[in-house]
């Protein structure tokens, strides 16, 4: 698995080396634009708003506008922009994973030392995350990647870290501006739902699922290639009568 990210951990006054990596992928298809009339892929062009001109990779460079001036930059020159801190994964502090809401939960992530040919980087690495199984505690850091300052919750896990990006306070819209039409609860329709739901809890095991819409899409873009039509699903009927489909269901159960 290739890296994504190194530097350090900062803990107090301790640098552990570490290396991140990805600990998802991307599942989906993904489609690309072209030409309808013979399919030449669709490609988008760099092109000077002055003059019209094509660009050429190396006839770009980048730029801020101080003033009204534009101030180039080169990519030595952003690589020394970066402070120490880019290559410093730092420890803000520990707490209890129950403190941190669920809601701000983003992307995984594992950690690794940085390079098991390197002397020493194995002892502080495990020390910090022993440190955190006794005391089962997370511990909140924060660090820099592609420009972006990050925070998130780093936690034992196996034989290593998983940390998890967390979404900052304000990225998260509130929910009072979400539409939920106020209704009450008829408390007999109450009771059959939930020995419904009853009926329905089971132990569940992550390992049993897969995504099964990529596969489905696939099954569809064979058909498409083998000159079939594409038959839209119809959609699914709207739920008229509450108690008949809760009546239903309990019918369904106790056959």
């Amino acid at each position: 698995m290739r890296s994504i990210w190194s530097g350090s951990i900062k803990f107090g006054t301790i640098f552990i080396p570490i290396r991140l990596y990805a600990a998802s992928e991307n599942l989906h298809v993904g489609f690309h634009l072209v030409h309808k009339t013979d399919c030449g892929r669709v490609h988008y062009k760099k092109v000077c708003e002055k003059d019209g001109k094509e660009l050429k990779p190396h006839e770009i460079a980048k730029a801020i506008d101080i003033a009204g001036e534009c101030i180039q930059f080169t990519d030595e020159e952003i690589k020394n922009l970066h402070p120490f801190s880019t290559r410093t994964m730092e420890i803000m502090g520990f707490c209890d994973y129950s403190e941190i809401p669920q809601i701000s939960l983003s992307k995984p992530y594992y950690l690794g030392t940085d390079n098991p040919k390197k002397g020493g980087t194995g002892q502080s690495f495990h020390l910090l995350k022993e440190a955190m199984e006794k005391k089962d505690k997370v511990a909140v850091v924060k660090w820099v990647q592609r420009n972006n300052e990050y925070i998130g919750m780093l936690q034992s896990h196996e034989n290593g870290f998983l940390l998890k990006q967390l979404l900052y306070f304000e990225q998260v819209r509130s929910q009072e501006e979400v539409e939920i039409i106020p209704s009450e609860v008829d408390q007999d329709l109450l009771e059959k739902a939930t020995r419904v739901m009853e009926s329905m809890i089971f132990d569940f095991d992550w390992t049993d699922y897969s995504e099964t819409y990529t596969q489905q899409l696939k099954e569809l873009i064979e058909k498409k290639s083998a000159g079939e039509e594409l038959i839209p699903e119809l959609k699914p009927p709207e739920t008229r009568s509450l108690e008949k489909e809760l009546e239903k269901m309990l019918a369904m159960m106790e056959e």
